[in-house]
């Protein structure tokens, strides 16, 4: 019996032995690598901020990187190689959803990008005005709609600069091009009855994605959309926060999808 209880013992201890063992191995499992935007050719490094940055530096910084994402963008949306691996070619599908059957009428787009949302709703009747920093971008889209025999407007600008004007707007589109600073602006710049249409990522995504820079612009936390445009006064017509793919990366992520209306 001395024996049996023996062998138990030294079988248990050889049993822990192989736990402590394998458990290293399983925790120095690599994690899933974050996908990234493609590198842009010459861009370089990123400028940094020195600790206890001047007002005059944090102005260069800011500006520097305002440049950065004029180049980056102004790549990515009209290389072959950059396109085919983040961009969706299609309309955005809530975008498609929200104006069938809706009565065409004046469009703004918003970061316009390469076009693909302005040329759709010009292909349905709407006057469309898609405004961008990356200027290359711009180009690209009205080519591309004179190719296709409709007319877009265009403009180089950035949207935290741009004048949206005061009940302008039947339509505004912002697909993946921020929102969470936009909200007053949109309920001052639709007409009555305007909708907006927005799509971006959930904060979830950022578990897959980097974040470019620490621009947190197009993710947003749970219901932190509602919330935003219901106090500036636009009533949600529809929101979710589905698992789907997105029209940037092409990954299946969580995202944001809100359409709201001003009264």
């Amino acid at each position: 019996m001395k024996m049996l209880g023996r062998i138990a013992t030294i079988a248990a201890l050889w049993s822990l032995l192989g736990l402590l063992v394998a458990a290293p191995v399983l925790a120095q499992t690599p994690a899933t690598p974050k996908r990234s935007l493609p590198p842009i050719p010459g861009l370089g490094p990123d400028p940094v901020l020195p600790v206890n940055a001047t007002p005059a530096q944090q102005a260069e910084f800011k500006s520097l990187m305002a440049e950065r994402t004029r180049q980056r963008w102004n790549y990515i949306l009209t290389d072959s190689v950059a396109r085919a691996r983040v961009l969706n070619e299609k309309p955005n599908a809530l975008l498609v959803e929200t104006a069938k059957g809706r009565k065409p009428g004046t469009a703004l787009d918003a970061d316009m990008g390469e076009g693909r949302n302005a040329i759709y709703l010009a292909q349905q009747g709407w006057q469309v005005t898609g405004v961008d920093v990356a200027e290359k971008a711009l180009a690209y889209a009205q080519a591309r709609a004179k190719k296709l025999g409709v007319k877009i407007t265009t403009e180089v600008a950035d949207m935290a600069k741009y004048d949206w004007g005061t009940n302008k707007w039947d339509l505004i589109v912002l697909s993946y091009a921020g929102g969470r600073e936009y909200a007053d602006r949109v309920m001052k710049a639709l007409k009555p009855g305007g909708i907006v249409v927005l799509e971006a990522f959930h904060m979830d995504a950022t578990n897959r994605l980097q974040v470019v820079g620490g621009d947190y612009r197009v993710f947003f936390k749970t219901d932190e959309l509602p919330k935003l445009y219901t106090a500036a006064g636009l009533k949600i017509v529809r929101y979710e926060e589905p698992i789907g793919t997105a029209d940037f990366t092409k990954e299946n992520l969580r995202l944001v999808k809100m359409v709201a209306q001003k009264p």
